[in-house]
Parts: structure tokens; sequence; C-alpha cells
């Protein structure tokens, strides 16, 4: 009896412990101590304009499309711009233009969205949900960055993240790599790793922390957009 009992309470702990270690292996502690850090160093900030470099690449075929953009953040409030596109909005309309065919599409804000490539506030707080991370550890990384005006290669220490999402049926990328400055706590890149081998890069050149933004930054006016074609799909 007693041995049966010594064996019931062994195979339980050791069902705890495997327990427990898969959660920590599920969502890594010191992953996401950090990513707490880089979510906290964001939310500080009034407001965020950043700088940054877009690559689609493409291993295999060896082709690399680049392209370079801006992002505006203040609150739920965002506007993003890519070299003929602008996705903004004021936390409940969103308007995408397109400057190829001056066309700007208005849609109702969804709370479910969570692509990071249309709405750049989702990159900060990506882990929160849906996701699995681990702390890969600190690697030297060089990058380019702005510094006093001009872009520049920069080698800094960062740690390197990955993320996967716990419903990989439901999504077209395998993992989504950041790379977090360790001084700064701010995200330096983040590599979104597709499955059909392509690779979608962003690296933030610049961050400017508590830029001045009015609110109309963030609302379409059609006397910026002359002869614009409005398609409303609300």
């Amino acid at each position: 009896m007693k041995i049966t009992k010594f064996l019931a309470a062994a195979m339980l702990i050791t069902a705890t412990s495997t327990a427990l270690y898969a959660q920590d292996e599920t969502h890594d502690p010191a992953a996401k101590k950090v990513l707490d850090k880089v979510l906290s160093t964001t939310k500080s900030y009034e407001t965020l304009r950043a700088s940054f470099n877009w690559a689609m690449e493409n291993k295999a075929e060896k082709t690399r499309d680049t392209k370079k953009g801006f992002m505006f953040i203040k609150g739920d409030k965002y506007k993003l711009i890519l070299q003929g596109t602008e996705i903004f909005t004021d936390g409940n309309t969103l308007w995408s233009y397109s400057k190829d065919i001056n066309e700007i599409t208005i849609n109702e804000v969804e709370e479910d969205a969570e692509s990071i490539v249309s709405n750049p506030t989702k990159i900060f707080e990506l882990y929160k949900s849906g996701f699995k991370y681990r702390l890969k550890g600190e690697q030297s990384v060089t990058e380019k960055a702005i510094v006093n005006g001009k872009e520049t290669d920069t080698k800094r220490t960062c740690y390197i993240i990955d993320l996967y999402p716990e419903k990989p049926a439901t999504v077209e990328y395998h993992t989504i790599q950041l790379a977090v400055d360790k001084a700064t706590t701010q995200i330096v890149s983040i590599d979104i790793m597709f499955k059909n081998g392509t690779d979608q890069i962003i690296v933030i050149t610049e961050y400017k922390p508590n830029t001045p933004m009015p609110d109309s930054l963030f609302k379409f006016d059609a006397s910026k957009y002359p002869g614009v074609e409005v398609n409303d799909m609300r």
C-alpha cells in the first residue's frame, strides 16, 4: 500500500513538473520579461514616430524587394506610409489609400485585426495573445539606423526572440523573430517567416517618441487627395 502511494505521488510530481516545464517552454519567462519591457517602454510614450525599411525576400529565388516607410502612433490612432500606400485610422474608421490608382477605401476598424503589417501598434503587444515565444539568446546585430540624420550600419547587442502562432494552420507564416536592443528595449527588426519560403523583414531605423501629432493626421481630408476615388465599404 505504501509503495502504491509512493508511486502515485512520484507520478503526480513527474506529471506536474512536466506540465510546468511545457508551460515554460510555451511561454518562456525570460522572453516575456524582455517583451514586457518593450511594451512598457512603448506605452510610456505619448506618441511615437518611427522610420523603417521594409523588405520581401525570397532566398530560393534570390530576390529582394525593398521600400522605405514611416509610422505614426498616438494611442489607438495610427498612420502607416509605405511608398505609394497609406493606411490610417482615428480609432474608429480605417482609410487605405493607393497612390497608383488614386483611390481610398474606407472601412470600420475591426477589433480583432491582427496584421502587424497594416497595424503597427500590434508589433509591440503581439505576444499577448495567440503566440508561444522563447528567448533564443543575445546576438550582435548590424542593421541600418538613422544617426545624426544619416542612415548608417549600426551594431547593437540584441535579444533574439522567436514567436510561434498557437494556431499555425490559420496563418501563412510559421515564425516571427524579433531583435530587441538590449540597451534601449526597443525593437530593432521583425522577421516574418512565411511557409512558402519568403521572409518579410521590417527594420526600424529611427524612433522619435513624443513627437507632436495633431489628431487630423489620422483622419481623411479629401482636399489633400485631389480627384481621389472614394470606395466606402462601411
